[in-house]
This record gives C-alpha cells, structure tokens and sequence, in this order.
C-alpha cells in the first residue's frame, strides 16, 4: 500500500543516509510529512544547527508513482539564498525518499556555496568587454595554450577554495563553475567556432522578432559564466491602462528577461537532452522591471542572489531608488513567473518537441500528469492536440508570436533551429500580459470567458492552500507596498466584521493555524450587530470567568524576558511556538504575546513581547494626525528586554512575579465560529500596522513578513494573508502621497472630506454577470444612459462581505418598508443614515476626537468612521422595486460597487476637490448628488474603457504635436538593433544578413510605401555637395567601426525608403555618402507653426543640411554632428533648438556622458530633429533676416568642447585628434 511503501522508503533512507550536508532525517508530525536538517558543510554532525526542512507529501496514496513533494522550513534567521533555492527546485513528482533527498541536497549546496558559484567581479559594471568577447585564435597554438592554462586553473581551484579570487569584489577572473549534469564546454576550436554560431543565431532570432538583446560577461569563446538579457517595454505589450495600474507597471520600463549560464551556453538542442531538474543544467532565469533595456554585471549577480549586504549602511529608501533605476526590480507576479521559468519550461518544451503540442496542450498535458517525464508517457487523449486558444486580436504580434511552434510547422528540428531566449521571453509574455487567463499557484487556465482585471488563484483547495499556508503565488507583500491603504481597509473591515456577532460567514479553515485559546481572553466578546449609543456601552463588562484548564502558571524575569519554572516542572512547550503572558501587574487585561526562543527548564527564553490592550502611542510616520485618546485602548507595542522596566534586585525565582500564561495550541479549524472570530480579532491585534510592516519590507528587497518571526506570529500572518487573498476585487487607493495631480483627476469631485478608493473591477464572477445584464436589459439605439450611479450605506461590519460578495439583502437591519432589495439613494445625506455616520458623536469626546470602540482595528491609520460606496446600477428604473423615495433593486446581478468613501476619525488634511478633466455622464434623472447635496462629477476612469463613449480625438495642434514628440523621443529606442556588437558583429558574418536582420524590425513606425501625393515641400537630390564646407575626409578606418557603420547606412536607408517623406522628417542621399565615416543628412518638413519653419519659409530653405562625423572609435563613442547651413541665433542672441554658436549640437546624448553602444543612426537624428524642433526654453530661430550662411568646420568643434566642458560631460576620448584640434585647447 502506498503508506506503507513511504513508512518503508523512509526507514531505509534513515538508516543508509549518506548525503553530504544532510542529517537528522525523521518522519514529521503530520501523515506524509519527513524532516531532515541541511547544513552548509559537507559532512555536518547530526547534532550541529542547521536548517530544519520539512517536505511533505499532500496525498501520501499517490506514492509512490503520482506524488510530489511541497518544501518548507520552520527555522529562525534562514538565509534567504536557501529560501530562494527550495522555491526554485521543483516538486519531483514520482520521485520516491532517498533520490529526492539527494537532488535537495545538491540544488541547495550550490545555492549556499557563495563566491564559488558566482566567479565574477562584482565592480565590473560595464554589461560587456569587447576585448575579451571579440577575441579571436589566431591560430590552433594559440588555442592549446589557453587551454592548457584553463585546465592548470582548474586544478588549482580543485585543491584550494578558499582562493581570494573566487570572493566577490576580487580581481576579475572569470572560471569554469561546472554543475552537476551540465555538459562539458568543447575543448576544439571548430566546435567552439560552432557554438558560437549557434549563440548568435539564437540572439538574432531574439532580435529579429522585436526584443532588445544584451549579454553580460564572457559568452563566447567557451565563456562559463554569462548572462543574457532579452527585454522590451512595457509600452510595446498592449496592455490596457486599467491593467497598467491595476498591476502598478510604467509603460516607460522593460520588461526584462536575464538568463544565467554557470555551465557555458545551454542551447534548446542541449537543454532537450538533459535533465529537467531545476539548476541541474547550469542555467537559471529571473524576470523584473528594468529602466534599461539591460543590466550591470553587479545587478545581473543580484537578482540571482538572495543575500543582502546590510553593512553598507545605505538606507533602504537610497537602496530603493538605485535598484529601481538601475536594477531588476520584481513586480505583482514575478515570483509565480520565476517559479514558472524555472519549473516548468524545458519540461512543456520536450512535450511540444515530442508530441507536436501548443503551448496550451503541453500545459493541460502537464498539469494532468503532474509533470512526469516523456519516458512515463502513456496514450494520452486527442484533447491536448487542440490549436492555440483565440487571442484577443488588440494584442500586437510581438506577444502572441510562437517560435517554437512556427518552427515546429516547418517540418525542422525544432531543438535545432529554435531560439531558446526567444522562445523564453514569448512564454513569459503570454502569461504576464494573460495573467489574468492562468492560477497563479498552479498555473492551470482558468476557464472563464470573462477577462478579469486582476490575476487570482483558482479554487481547488491545493492552490488554495499553498496560497494561503505556504505563501505561494502572488506576493502579499507586494500589495502592502503598493498600496498600504487598501490593506489597512481591508483588515478594518475585517476587524470590524469579526466583532460583530454572526458577521463573519467565511473564516479561514484548511491552513492549518495553531492559535491561542480565544476563552482564555476578557473583553473580546462579540458585539451586538448595532451602533454603539453610548460612550459606556464602548467597553465590553469584564466577568471573574475562571481561566480555562489551558492556563500554565511560571514565575516571570521582566529583565531577560524568561518564564522561570520550579524544580522538576516541565510544560509543553519548544522552540519557535507561540504563547501568550499576563503582563505583571497589570489590571487592564494587556497581554503579551512572546516566541519561544529557547527551552532549557527551567529556564523558557522569550523573544520581543508584543503587547496588546494597553494604552501605549507608538511614533509612526502616517500624514493622519491621531489625537490622543483619553480612554484605555487595545493598541499594540513590542516590549523587548532592554525596553521593560526593571523590577529591582532580583534574588532568587520566588521573588519573581507569578504570571499565568497560554499556548498557541488551538486548531482554529476546531472552533466554534465565535470563537474564530475571536480569534481573528485577537490575532489582528498583534499585527504591527501596515505602515510598519511597509517600513520593514523596505529595509530590503528580499525581505518577506514570513521573516519577520519574532514580531509576526504564524497565525496571525494567515490571518492577513487570508483576508488579502480572499478579496479578488481589485480596489486602487485614489489618494496617493502628495500626487495632488492624480487625486484630482481620479476622484470623485463633491466629496471633498472623504478618503476615496476606486474598485477598478468587482469579484471576476460579479463583473461578469454585470457586464451581461446590461447587454440583455439595455439597448444603446434608445439611449445614452446605460446606467446610472448612486449611494449605499452600510455599517462597518458589513463591508467585509461587500467588497468581496457585492451588495445583497440577505439581513433585514434597518426594516423594508420599500420593498425587498438593496436600498440605494441618489443623494449621499440619505445613505449617510445607515453608515452609522449620526451615532459618531455618541462615542467621541469633548474636543471631538475618537474615542475608544471595540469594533475598530486599533493598529489602524486610517481609523475609518463610517463608509459609503458608490454604485453603477444597470438603468432599469421600470423594473426596480421602487424607485422613491429609495432605489430599491432586487437583481444583485446590476449593481457593481465603483467607489468606497471612508471618514477617518482622525484629523487629516482634505484632499483639494477638483473637478475631473474628463467626466462620465450621469442620467438627468437619477443624477448622483454629494454630502453637500450638489451633483458629483465621476471621473470617466470609473468605468472600463470598453464602455466608455467614442470621443472624437482632439485635433488641438500644439498639444497633439508636443504630445507625439515626446512619446516619440521617450519610446524612441525601443527595437534598437545593434546592442551587444561584440555577439553580433564577427568576421564570419555576412554583411547582408546582419543588415537585414539590424533592420527587420524596424522602429515605431510602420513601413508605408512613398507613394501617393506629396505633403512637403522638399525636394530630394536637389543639394549640391561641391558648395558646402565639411570636414576633411577621415583617414583612419578599424573593423568593428567599417562594419557597424555598413550595417546602419544600409538600415537607415531602408527605412528612408519605406517611409513617406514627409513623416520621416529626414533624407540621406546616397549619392553623396562617399565615405562610410562622413555623412551628409538633411532635416525639413518641421511643423509649420515652428518659428524655425516660419524662418525657412521666408528664406525660401527647404532643408537643415547636417554633416555626421564618426570617430575611429565608433561605436564605442558618439558622432559628431553639426549644422552646416544654414546658421541659427546663438543662445546669448535668443535662440534656441540646442544649436551652439559654432552649429554643433548641445546634446549629451552625442557626448560620452549620454552616448550608449545601443544607439542607432536612426534614433539619433530622430532625436536630433526634436531637439532642434524643441521650443523649450526658446525655439530655434535663423540668424538674420535674408540670406543663407554656412558655419566653418572648425568653429562647430570649438563650439562642442566649450559646451561639453560647460556642462560637464565627457568629450570623446579621440576627439581632439580626430578634427585637429590643438592640444593645448582645454
């Protein structure tokens, strides 16, 4: 049986356990459940410390062919490389005990194994190194002697680790780090020549199908140690703006994949043959937010390493703004994604190679065989051969692109030809960009026809388990940095909920939580499901209940937080449990809630006391302004040892104070639904506000509030992930810090004295029968009012239910003398009557400040008062319930919750009330009125932009022109074409391939034949070269620059001739490009409101003629480019448009401080002309009134130092030699 066959498999691993860095293997507590500790040397002694792991089987009768393994650890302070690497390895589905241990023990020895595993020079920022990537062997000697000095490196580093070169930070000094089943690199030139060959093809596939491609470190040349990034923006994904903040993306970021090789490139041919186990091929990938299309070397290290340096002393906000500009940064689901990339992907790879599947079929395939090899394949049904599920056909090309499978159909080897990066990046664009298609924990597809705004979890009860008991899937502690007010919300909700008896329906069952016993605790009884009428009825009456037989008593050391037990006395109690303490002396009820850190009787260590129920104020940086509170309330405070007030001399135990105490032992699973609710409310009070929370993430990227074990109980972190996960409205805080400008265009204008969140979409479900009754009810041809808006309100108990169920009318709390329905009003004074807002002075003081109420969260910054929403209502009045003098609607099916109003009791600034730019318009009739009874104004954002009316574009010409170059100069590089030229640009290449390739994907324009009438009046050919005054003809010439040079004239001009005119702004003749080095460009048909237009027209000019000058070490550093004709004002006469005295460009971007390898030809006279367009601070203007004059050659390169060294950037280091400049000119 398959119990026994796990009891057998365990036994006789226990006995032979021979694993390096594994000991102490034992069967867990619960059914299917093993444990064994991990230690960072080889051959640890079993009663060393090491780290506790703990693998369990979910369904112990699938052993031992169909199981798999879930990892977790209930260690202290567990390095967050070996958390990374367990989330990392995979579940080894139908692996049996012994083999599972063993790939455990590797995987996490190599994530432990520090510098030895990461051989690269942490201060070595530049993402490459020509000299070394585009090396070559001259010949077969040369080769053998590298080899020969690598292969004496490698047995040096055999013998001795401890080797200074191999710490990071050391001299740079790249090494073989060979992993076990990863392929040994070719040791003969012909095969190292094929290889790469074979990383340049699979890049320029990348390339090719619109991605911007980098390479960090050596990856050529038998490079062992490399990263490859394949990128692009998020602007580029059509991804609506509602998901866009839903999801909290910049359009202006990448969307950046980096590849890690630690065993050399790992090609799909080699990938195929291989192993699939997680790092068992040397090959790693990470996915996150870059402001470049690449990333640093030290960036490049830290997002595969999970350990942070906290010695450097940066504060976490300067840690925050470097990552962010220049690092990889996660976001919503990159943790999902990651697991997903590293799972899963080569596994549906070998299925689509194999069984001819898309990537829908290879996924069903693997979700119902849990992944098994193709080896254990049987005959499978005719369901996973079905085509590619419809797209939404708004997505553009460079999402729903297939590599795989358009090689596939071609009949070649798809493991031959296909591009692995790009095959990578496309997996993970489809399911970023459809996130909302896939669960989030088991990545299985969703099947819905509705297109849910927000990603969620599925139902089945393992998803739902691994989500909420173990963390998996999305990140909770993303929503609290994003948006620490909707959290605060959504636990005040809660809060509130639980207090009032019968509220609470759901509670979260099946996570396996241990709490305290909730009869143990006075003064958390339920209230009743009413408004508190007095300030007296505000504290429950506490009752002499004798303690329940749970109750430990133990003497307790204030000083050394220690329980102190007698002689011989021993309680069930170990390491990492939870229990809660009486505070000494105290006569209000506080306790202290303490993790055991240490059991040696009689002797109990405790960790920092979180005490709750007693009056403390804790400093906290909130922009509420709390006044202070006259009554006792049950806020939260950490005690640590050094903090409690000492009691005196203490001599022996018997003079210490007698305390009773309880343990953190209770199944909530087993409670009464009272109690639960207790129980979550006793657990919300030991939670630390969401603003401290933030604040701890903050100290580091990688820090999770799992980490945070001494300050967060287990439970009560179930408890906020529960309340988090459970909401799958998604909800976004309209009152961002300071964003005076967003507030106003995303709030509702008329209700200035109310912190305002926008539902941006309902529960999935709900919105989707919303959307369909107003498709069967309302026909557009007979009006234009689908539906209208109006007030709900509700006491603060109910809205738990409400922003995850939507209104119903299953209480009767306030009578139903209209009828049964949900009451609605078009007036907010009339909804305010039911939110509780008329019984707010009934608890409050004197001086008008909030009191104590038992049913508010206390750790709470937003101290909600009363809430009201705002709600779409299908317009139907003929079929409401009533309609005076309520809206009274029956079907709960049309009406969808779009705005929460909540009153703080606290003072707070009021946000300034602005009318919206942009306003949805409400029905005359049942027109939606504010607190001050005067029609509110709703942002057209409040409803999604597929039902938003068709508007006709504005045609304003200054503001559509501005608009256009700048999205235009911002989104300008997107597809560049010649990024890492090290990878790209060899002797071997032919020179028409790599034009066509640099060229395929062109720019943000679309290729338009130049044909039809003509919309400029420039004229081409018409410029005579003998006339104009240019620089000498270079002499010098090198390799990369001849053939770089070759490959941007031939895309340039492609792009010339497929552009009309008068969009492209720009012309080149051929004709006159007679060296590669020089290049003559005219820039016309500028906007005709420009001064500079005005000013050509009166000359009758029709083009700026510009001279482009490439130095000897282009690309490495930028062109020269200046004016010829005609001269333009200087900055001292008042013009402008960046043309300096002597008509050289003052640009940085065209100096070495602003220049980047990746730019192109085509980008910077784009960029060019808009500087030149720019009217900002001055436009550009021509010098004189009549006639054209040319500037000399030699003023324009006087005129580019004066302004490089006026501005502080970096002159090109061969500048003054290339243009004969003399040496003495600073």
């Amino acid at each position: 049986m398959p119990r026994k066959a796990f009891i057998a498999d365990l036994q006789e691993a226990a006995g032979i356990l021979d694993i390096d860095h594994l000991s102490s293997l034992k069967p867990g507590d619960e059914d299917g459940t093993i444990t064994f500790k991990f230690h960072s040397e080889p051959r640890p002694i079993p009663a060393a410390p090491g780290v506790i792991i703990s693998a369990i089987i979910p369904d112990v009768s699938e052993y031992p062919d169909n199981h798999q393994y879930i990892l977790c650890t209930d260690s202290d302070n567990v390095p967050d490389t070996i958390n990374t690497a367990m989330q990392d390895i995979g579940d080894f589905p139908g692996l049996t005990i012994y083999p599972m241990l063993s790939k455990v023990a590797k995987a996490l020895a190599k994530a432990t194994a520090g510098a030895r595993f990461n051989p690269v020079d942490l201060d070595d920022g530049d993402p490459m190194d020509l000299d070394d990537l585009d090396r070559n062997f001259t010949d077969e000697d040369d080769y053998k002697e590298e080899d020969e000095d690598e292969a004496e490196e490698e047995e040096e580093e055999e013998d001795d680790f401890s080797d200074p070169s191999w710490e990071i930070g050391g001299p740079r000094r790249l090494r073989h780090s060979h992993v076990h089943g990863a392929s040994i690199l070719p040791r003969d030139r012909t095969a190292m020549l094929a290889l790469n060959a074979r990383i340049r093809q699979d890049l320029n596939e990348a390339k090719k199908a619109g991605f911007r491609v980098g390479c960090i470190g050596e990856l050529l040349n038998n490079g062992s140690d490399a990263f490859v990034t394949i990128s692009c923006r998020i602007s580029k994904l059509g991804i609506s703006a509602e998901a866009l903040q839903a999801w909290h993306l910049d359009r202006e970021l990448y969307l950046t994949l980096i590849i890690r090789y630690t065993s050399g490139y790992c090609s799909l041919s080699r990938l195929m043959k291989e192993e699939s186990t997680p790092g068992m091929n040397g090959m790693y990938m990470r996915v996150g937010l870059s402001k470049r299309y690449t990333v640093k070397l030290a960036e490049a290290i830290q997002a595969f390493s999970e350990q942070v340096d906290s010695s450097k002393g940066t504060s976490a906000i300067e840690q925050d703004a470097h990552f962010t500009e220049l690092g990889l940064a996660p976001f919503f689901i990159s943790r999902p994604l990651n697991e997903l990339l590293t799972d899963r992907l080569v596994v549906l790879l070998k299925y689509r190679s194999k069984f001819a599947f898309k990537w829908n079929g290879a996924e069903k395939y693997y979700n119902d065989s849990q992944g098994m090899s193709i080896s254990d394949a049987k005959d499978m049904d005719s369901k996973y051969w079905c085509q590619e599920d419809a797209l939404n056909k708004t997505l553009p090309p460079l999402v729903t692109a297939d590599h795989f499978g358009e090689v596939q159909d071609s009949k070649y080897p798809p493991d031959e030809l296909c591009s692995f990066p790009l095959t990578a990046m496309q997996f993970s664009l489809r399911h970023l960009v459809r996130c909302t298609e896939f669960c989030l924990v088991c990545h299985c597809k969703v099947e819905t026809d509705f297109e849910a705004l927000k990603p969620y979890v599925c139902s089945k009860p393992l998803c739902l388990y691994q989500y909420m008991a173990l963390g998996f899937g999305p990140s909770i502690e993303h929503e609290i940095m994003s948006q620490p007010q909707v959290v605060d919300l959504l636990v005040s909700f809660c809060y509130s909920s639980a207090y009032t008896s019968n509220a609470l329906k759901v509670f979260p069952d099946g996570m396996g939580m241990t709490v305290p016993n909730p009869s143990w605790f006075l003064g958390y009884e339920a209230g009743p499901a009413r408004y508190h009428t007095s300030a007296s009825s505000n504290v429950p009456a506490k009752t002499n209940t004798s303690p329940p037989e749970t109750t430990y008593t133990a003497r307790f050391d204030e000083t050394k937080n220690e329980l102190v037990f007698g002689a011989g006395e021993t309680r069930p109690l170990r390491a990492g449990n939870w229990v809660c303490v009486t505070v000494p002396g105290a006569s209000d009820g506080s306790k202290m809630h303490c993790k055991i850190v240490e059991v040696l009787f009689p002797i109990v260590r405790l960790g920092p006391a979180v005490v709750t129920g007693k009056k403390v104020i804790e400093p906290e940086s909130t922009g509420l302004h709390t006044p202070f509170r006259t009554q006792t309330t049950t806020t939260t405070t950490v005690l640590t040892p050094a903090a409690t007030p000492p009691m005196g001399a203490v001599g022996q135990s018997s003079k210490l104070p007698e305390v009773s105490f309880t343990i953190y032992d209770r199944n909530f699973d087993d409670l009464s639904p009272d109690a639960k609710s207790k129980a979550i409310r006793i657990l919300l009070d030991t939670l630390p506000s969401i603003t401290r929370m933030k604040s701890y993430l903050e100290t580091s990227r990688h820090s999770s509030l799992q980490s945070w074990s001494d300050r967060i109980s287990p439970a009560a972190l179930g408890v906020l992930r529960w309340i988090i996960a459970s909401n799958r409205s998604c909800i976004v805080q309209v009152d961002n810090d300071g964003n005076s400008m967003k507030s106003s265009e995303e709030r509702v204008y008329g209700m200035p004295a109310y912190i305002q969140f926008r539902f941006a979409q309902g529960a999935p479900d709900k919105e989707q029968r919303f959307i369909q009754s107003i498709r069967e009810n309302i026909d557009p041809t007979t009006t234009d009012y689908p539906t209208l808006f109006a007030w709900h309100g509700s006491s603060l108990h109910n809205w738990h239910s409400i922003v995850r169920e939507g209104l119903h009318f299953k209480d009767i709390v306030n009578g139903r003398a209209c009828g049964h329905g949900v009451y609605l009003s078009p007036h907010a004074s009339t909804s305010l009557g039911y939110s509780g807002i008329s019984y707010r002075a009934s608890y409050g003081v004197n001086d008008g400040s909030p009191a104590f109420n038992p049913s508010l969260w206390p750790s709470s910054q937003l101290h909600i008062d009363n809430a009201l929403s705002l709600n779409e209502v299908v317009n139907r009045p003929d079929k409401f319930v009533n309609t005076n003098p309520h809206l009274v609607v029956a079907q709960l099916d049309w009406i969808q919750t779009r705005y929460l109003f909540v009153r703080s009791a606290a003072h707070r600034e009021t946000t300034e009330d602005v009318r919206p730019t942009e306003s949805y318009a409400q029905d005359p009739k049942y027109t939606a009125m504010g607190a001050g009874n005067t029609p509110i104004s709703i942002p057209i954002t409040a409803v999604s932009k597929s039902r938003r009316p068709v508007k006709k574009v504005s045609t304003n010409g200054n503001k559509k022109a501005r608009l256009s170059e700048e999205e235009e100069i911002v989104y300008l590089s997107d597809d560049t074409d010649v990024e890492d030229l090290a990878v790209f640009l060899t002797e071997d290449e032919p020179l028409s391939t790599a034009a066509e390739s640099s060229t395929s994907t062109g720019k943000c324009k679309e290729n338009a034949p130049a044909t039809g009438p003509t919309k400029t009046d420039f004229i081409p050919h018409s410029l005579d070269h003998s006339t104009l005054p240019i620089l000498e003809p270079p002499t010098y010439a090198t390799p990369l620059g001849t053939r770089t040079l070759q490959k941007e004239l031939q895309a340039t001009l492609k792009i010339q001739d497929s552009t009309p005119a008068h969009e492209l702004g720009w012309y080149i003749d051929r004709d006159l490009i007679s060296n590669v080095y020089q290049w003559i460009v005219e820039l016309h048909s500028f906007e005709p409101r420009l001064p500079l237009a005005q000013d050509m027209r009166a000359r009758d000019l029709k083009s700026i003629v510009l001279e482009l000058r490439f130095g000897a070490s282009y690309p490495m550093s930028p062109p020269f480019v200046r004016v010829i004709r005609p001269r333009f004002l200087s900055f001292m006469q008042g013009g402008g448009g960046h043309v300096t005295a002597g008509g050289a460009l003052c640009m940085e971007l065209l100096t070495n401080s602003g220049w980047s390898v990746a730019s192109n030809i085509e980008s910077v006279l784009v960029q060019v002309r808009a500087a030149i367009s720019s009217t900002d601070p001055k436009p550009a203007r021509l010098e004189g009134r009549s006639g054209i004059k040319d500037y000399g050659t030699g003023e324009a390169v006087e005129a580019y130092i004066r302004a490089c060294l006026a501005h502080g950037w970096e002159v090109p280091k061969d500048f003054r030699k290339d243009y004969g400049v003399k040496s003495g000119m600073n």
